[in-house]
This record gives C-alpha cells, structure tokens and sequence, in this order.
C-alpha cells in the first residue's frame, strides 16, 4: 500500500477524468483499472457488490450490449465509492513524493500548472498501476495533452504552451520530449532519468532529494601550493571565481585546458576548497552506474543550474566536455571541429547560466569557436616545472612520514607528472615501499596509460663540464661568469664544432649558472612529416620554455636552421621563418649546437648573440684528458701521435674498457683512442692549435 497521499492525489485525478464524458470503452480502462487496484488506493471493506457490477458492465460492453444504462449506475457508484475514501484521508500529510515534488518545483520557480504536471509525471513514474492506467486510456481513448490537463484540473492550452521548446520544463532539464511513435505518455514526455532515480532513492527515507541529483561537493587531496607553476593565472582565476560567486554573475564559464594527466580535475578540486564553494562534478555515472550519455549529462548540467541558481557558495564542473558533441569519434579521428547539434541550444548553455561553471577538455581546437568565444577564461594547465614538482614530491613525502635521498628526490622531480599522479605514486609507494624504483614504476604506468608511451627519457648527461678540457676561441669561463651575473636574460648562443667537444656540457654548465632548469630538444623531437607540424613544434618548443623558465637547446640545429638558398620545398623555408622569428621575439636563454655551421643559414647566424666554436683538444689538453679519464701519465711524444680527439672520444673508450677482463695500458689506450679517429673517419691534418 502506498502513501495516503498518494493515494489521495491518485483518486482525484481519476474523478477528473471520470468528469470528462468518457467512452464506454474509456470507462471499461477505469472499471479494469478499479477491479485489481482498490487496495492500492486503500479502497476496503464489503466490495463484492460494486465488484459484480464491474463484472457486468465489463460483459456488457464486450457482447455490446445494455452497457449504456450500466454505465450511469456504475459511474454513481464508483464516484461515491471514490469520494467516500477522500473523506478519510483527506488530511493526509505529505509524503516523501510530495515533498520531493514540492521541493525541486520551489528551487526551478515552476508556475502551478508546470508543478502539477511534472507532479503527474513524477507518479506515473513510480507508481506502476497509475502508469498502466494512463496508458491504457492513452492508446485508444484519450489524447496525451487532453488526459494530462484532465488529470491536473487545467485547461488544455495553457499546459500544451508550458511543454513548448525553450519552455522551462524542458529548459531546467526535469522533463524531456520524445518523439517516439508510440501512444503511451512516456513516448512523448518524461521525467529525466537522475530525477526519477532520485525519486527513487528517497522513497523510504528523510534524506534531501537534491543531494541524489547534484551528489556531494567534490573532496580535494591536493594542496593549493601545489599549483604554484600556474603562476599569476592561478590566482587571477581565484579572484575572479570570488567576485563572480559573491555577485551571482550569469553567464561566467571558464575553460580549462590540457593534455591527460596535467592535474586538470584536481586543480577544480583544489580550487574550489580555496574559495570555500561546493564544487558538484556533472553526470559522471547514470542512474545504473553506467556511463552516461550526451542527454543525460546536458541534462545533469542543466538541472544542477537551476537547483542552485539563488546559492552563492557553488562551483560546477564539467569533466570532459566532449561528451557534449555528437560526432566526437570522427572529428578526432580526421582533425575536424566537434558538432554540438542545435547551436541555440549549445550556446544558451554558455550564456545564461546561474552557476560558475568549469568545463575541461584536453584538447581546445576541437571545439567551435562560438563555443570558445562565450569562455570568460580559456586557461592551459601545463605539468609543473621541475622546481614545482620537486616541492609537491617533498610535500606528499612528508605528509605519508616517507623519504628518499636528495638525488633520488631530484631525479622523481624530472619526471612530468602533475601533481595528482605524484599523490597516486605515494601511496602505492607507501605500501611496497619508498624507493626511486617504486615511485618511478608507479608513475610509468600512468603516464603509459595517459599517453600512449612510457615518460621519455631524460637525455642522458655526457658528462661533467671540464673546463681544461674545452678548447674555444672564445674565453666561455668569462662568458659564463657575465652572463650568470647580468639581469639580461635574453642572450642566445650557437655553439659548433665537431662532436663530442663539450658543447652540451658547457650548455648544462651556463643554465646551472644562471640558475635555470634545461630544455633539452633535438631536431628530430620537432621534425614532423604532416604539413606545418614542424612548425608547429618549434613554436610549442619556445612556448614550453618560457612557461618554465627554461634554458632552451637545440641539438642538431643544422637541421632546424639550413640555408634557405638551397631549399627544394616551401615547407623547408616556413621551418627557418618560423625558428628566426622566434629568435628575434624569445625573452629567455636559448642555445643551438650544430656540428655543421656551414650548413646553417646566414640570417640564422646573425641572430646569435655569441657564437663559439668549440674545436678538437690541443696537445697540451690530449695529456689531461687522458690522465682524467684513464689515471695514466701520458709523455709528450705519445700526446703528440693524438690528433683530432675530443672529450667525448675519451668518454668512449672509457666505458669500452669497463668490459673488458685486463686493464689497459697506455700503449693499448692510445691504440682504441686511435681507433676512434679513424672510425670517425677523418682526415689528419694540422689544424690551429693542435700537433701531429
């Protein structure tokens, strides 16, 4: 048995209809109805009599016959028995349906015909006798909008406007229009699925109906200081949420933008506990648990709107906004713009809503520019620098009572992950262990995840800078010194000459001067075979530098920078303008090593603000090398037989010798030192500065 005020309202609808001039099919529905389902309006007692009455006009209007006078007795009856139960229960207080009804039509502002329809909508929904009953008059006898303002008591007209496009009950998101063919109420309209599951859910309890709709604010786990690499724009966003929040400004979407893993949902989180607002994440799961779909989740953010249009204290977040587009698949596949369907629709969503809401995506070009352009802020959440995430790892070791070496913290920090990956990492750590291996293979397997690949490689470090050992025609120790002490930041340098003559190691040697973290590219990281794909890469390359005040190198800078008089294709000279014009605009240290100068293009040279060529060792250098990297004297007359070495080929033979069983002597050393020039292939020559 249900609520006595359910079944009160329940009978009055059913007088209304039998005040309609029904039928004696019609009426047959109600009898049908009326035969099985007393004890579910609480219809008791004696009831053999109406019953039987029942049975016979149900025979009469089978064989067609004498239903006629039947019917005005039995419509008495029916009507008497009805009211009778009215009378007994018409002080029946409120039930939960009641209440949650009255509840959502106060927050959405629903006039009374609009209360009293989504009312009917909200029954037929949950009770299952009340749900055959209307269909069944529907099928045959009744039409929808005429049963439905029969059901409620008003006219015909006013309803049938109230169920228009853009009207508020399909606008707030509570009922939605079919267009099924079917004559059955919920072919046409229907309450939305996260409003009848609520409904639901609260059936036999107390609990807020509007906490099954929106859920429960989202918690953070992260720190604000967390997302100190966002730098300025962190703090700019805070304040304009504050403001917008406090004078409950319309309309206010911010954009946040990013590849997966950069901490785009925990930064919401964070900010959100920042600002002391309830942060209500939209249509995550359905009803079942499931993935939602496109209507599900329009509909989530559009009830949330409403629900918390007079509040102050709420933020709205929704995750991953391509699940508001249709051709998603396809349009990320071929590189194409989203379609959102109606974009009335679409941006009626962006303009009037109550509530702030944060939209994220990880990639902003699929979307329209219409779409964009009703943004407030289009913000990029990037993985933090270097720096950053170091004090985040400190941080979350520190927190989880875990520690590891300063050079194990160091080496987690070069690893880009945001902050949230880094919290994930911990705890597993926490669990199995705390060392570098642990974190790093917690880590791996996210970013393998997130990105298709294993977190790449950090270039590997040739090795220390040895000043004895670099032979320039320029004094790059003065340089170096200048340069660390100057508050000029924006000085580039090419630095060419063969390999291995500690170009990169001089590079390491500046930045750590100059207190600045590298950027390390080489030419094949930026080389693309798509149309304007190099171009884009050298671009994101100096971008990537200035948001982390990095010291940017190019490795193999011939390739970036070649002459554009011997170019056979357009795109070969597009990729120099477009290295050039970053060189003229860039505010920050950048190097370029080439072994080939010759091959770089003459306005390219012009840019640089030093250049030095780092040459082969000079007999004087040949005896340190060797005694620095073997521990062995070398005589003259042996140093003067090495011609054409470089630091890197000691650096070779070095680790050669590692594998084998006998240590060497010197003879044996110059003899794998002369092998390397000769697999370099090289001529011997005097050059400046060296003997032969």
């Amino acid at each position: 048995m249900i609520e006595p005020f359910e079944q009160l309202t329940i009978i009055r609808y059913i007088q209304n209809i039998l005040a309609r001039d029904l039928s004696s099919q019609a009426f047959k529905e109600i009898c049908d109805f009326l035969e099985t389902g007393m004890p579910f309006l609480g219809i008791e007692g004696n009831l053999d009599d109406i019953l039987d009455t029942i049975d016979e006009y149900q025979n009469a209007v089978r064989k067609n016959t004498g239903s006629r006078s039947l019917f005005r007795a039995l419509h008495l009856e029916i009507n008497a028995l009805l009211q009778q139960r009215i009378n007994i229960i018409k002080d029946a207080r409120s039930g939960a349906i009641e209440k949650n009804i009255r509840t959502i039509s106060d927050e959405l502002e629903l006039d009374p015909i609009e209360a009293d329809f989504f009312a009917l909508l909200v029954r037929y929904r949950t009770h299952d006798q009340l749900y055959s009953l209307l269909n069944d008059l529907t099928r045959e006898h009744i039409g929808i909008l005429d049963l439905c303002s029969t059901c409620i008591g008003k006219n015909r007209t006013p309803l049938a406007e109230r169920l228009g496009q853009g009207s508020r009950l399909i606008t707030t998101g509570v009922i939605i229009q079919k267009s099924r063919s079917g004559k059955d109420l919920d072919d046409h309209f229907d309450v939305t699925d996260i409003i009848s599951s609520a409904m639901q859910k609260t059936l036999n309890n107390l609990e807020d109906v509007r906490t099954y709709i929106l859920g429960t604010p989202q918690p953070h786990t992260l720190e604000w200081t967390d997302f100190d690499h966002l730098g300025p724009t962190r703090d700019k966003l805070a304040a304009f949420l504050t403001e917008a929040t406090r004078k409950k400004i319309p309309g206010v979407n911010i954009l946040l933008w990013g590849p997966p893993g950069t901490g785009k949902t925990e930064f919401c989180k964070t900010l959100a506990a920042q600002l002391n607002l309830n942060l209500y994440s939209l249509g995550e799961v359905d009803d079942e648990g499931d993935e939602p779909n496109r209507k599900e989740r329009t509909s989530a953010l559009q009830i949330a709107q409403n629900l918390l249009r007079h509040q102050s204290n709420n933020l709205l977040l929704f995750d991953e906004m391509d699940d508001l587009f249709e051709n998603k698949g396809i349009a990320m596949l071929f590189g194409a713009k989203f379609s959102s369907g109606s974009k009335v629709f679409t941006n009626r969503l962006f303009e009037n809503n109550p509530v702030p809401t944060i939209w994220t995506i990880n990639q902003p070009s699929h979307l329209d520019e219409s779409v964009i352009r009703r943004m407030a802020l289009a913000i990029e959440i990037k993985v933090p620098t270097a720096t950053s995430r170091k004090t985040v790892w400190k941080r979350l070791l520190d927190k989880n009572n875990l520690s590891v070496p300063d050079d194990a913290l160091t080496k987690l920090a070069e690893i880009e992950v945001s902050p949230a990956v880094a919290s994930n990492a911990v705890k597993f750590a926490g669990i199995v262990g705390s060392s570098y291996d642990d974190f790093h293979f917690a880590t791996e397997g996210i970013i393998k995840a997130t990105k298709g690949r294993a977190p790449k490689p950090t270039l590997k470090n040739d090795g220390p800078y040895l000043p004895a050992l670099i032979h320039t025609d320029t004094d790059v120790g003065t340089l170096a010194d200048r340069l660390a002490t100057t508050r000029a930041r924006d000085f580039s340098l090419c630095l060419y000459g063969p390999p291995g003559t500690g170009k990169s190691a001089y590079v390491r040697y500046l930045a750590e001067r100059t207190q600045m973290p590298v950027l390390f590219k080489r030419a094949s990281d930026l080389l693309s075979t798509w149309v304007g794909g190099s171009e884009k890469n050298i671009a994101t390359a100096f971008e990537e530098a200035q948001d982390k005040e990095a010291f940017l190198v190019f490795d193999e800078a011939d390739s970036l920078l070649s002459d554009r008089r011997y170019a056979r294709q357009s795109w070969e000279v597009s990729q120099v303008n477009e290295m050039l014009t970053w060189m003229e605009s860039h505010p920050l240290p950048f190097a370029c090593t080439t072994n080939l100068k010759e091959r770089l293009d003459q306005a390219a040279m012009r840019r640089f603000t030093f250049k030095c060529h780092f040459g082969y060792l000079t007999s004087d250098q040949v005896p340190i090398a060797f005694r620095h990297f073997f521990g062995q004297n070398l005589g003259p007359n042996d140093a003067r037989r090495l011609s054409t070495l470089t630091p890197g080929d000691f650096a070779v033979v070095r680790k050669k010798i590692r594998f084998f069983e006998k240590e060497q002597s010197s003879a044996q050393l110059i003899d794998l030192l002369q092998q390397e020039v000769e697999a370099k292939n090289e001529i011997h020559q005097r050059t400046i500065g060296f003997s032969l």
